[in-house]
């Protein structure tokens, strides 16, 4: 299946680092989650798991999704199109998660697209508040969606998931994704829950 997959050059490499993984686990069972909260030699790795899945679900990502229909109509986009404006926004973070190069390194594109999110979210309340006046004010709220959401995908939309994989060993692994899914939840829920009342 690697040879098929990498090719038939490259494939020994990724082979290598599969068998010396299983040496090192030397028959190691699967660990728990509450195992994980004890075992120090992971603490630092299950703090970045856990603080990258709530800083995805608490970016404002949602809550763009959520605007995006009502930002849409007030830059003058007609009912019937607006379902097909919203899928772009889709496509744009399917897009960039697809193109996303990880030449410049993960720490580089995670900041980087948490700091494009922070302009581009400055940029969208600026023109909401100012969009009564002048009419192409609502053209820059529809830019900077669709700029929030390629920040978005740059970096904390496709390296969150990965990033836990490379983190943890095989037999710590299930459990991290147990925790890194369990609080992205828990902070999707949140947001679902406070955010009708904070607007």
């Amino acid at each position: 299946a690697l040879k098929r997959f990498h090719g038939s050059s490259e494939y020994r490499r990724e082979m290598e680092d599969i068998q010396r993984e299983c040496f090192a686990l030397d028959g190691e069972k699967p660990k728990k989650p509450w195992q994980l909260f004890t075992d120090r030699g992971v603490r630092w790795q299950l703090i970045t798991v856990i603080v990258m899945n709530m800083g995805q679900q608490l970016s404002g990502i949602n809550a763009i999704y959520f605007y995006a229909t009502y930002i849409f109509e007030q830059a003058g986009i007609s009912p019937e199109k607006i379902p097909y404006v919203t899928l772009g926004t889709g496509a744009c973070e399917c897009l960039t998660a697809l193109t996303c190069v990880n030449y410049v390194g993960r720490r580089y594109l995670i900041i980087g697209g948490y700091l494009l999110m922070t302009l581009w979210s400055i940029v969208l309340t600026f023109s909401l508040t100012y969009q009564e006046l002048y009419s192409w004010v609502p053209y820059v709220s529809m830019t900077s969606v669709f700029a929030f959401i390629l920040s978005f995908g740059l970096g904390p939309g496709g390296i969150t998931n990965t990033l836990t994989a490379e983190l943890f060993i095989q037999s710590s692994r299930p459990a991290a994704y147990m925790i890194g899914g369990t609080i992205s939840w828990i902070s999707f829920f949140t947001v679902g829950m406070l955010f009708p009342f904070i607007v």
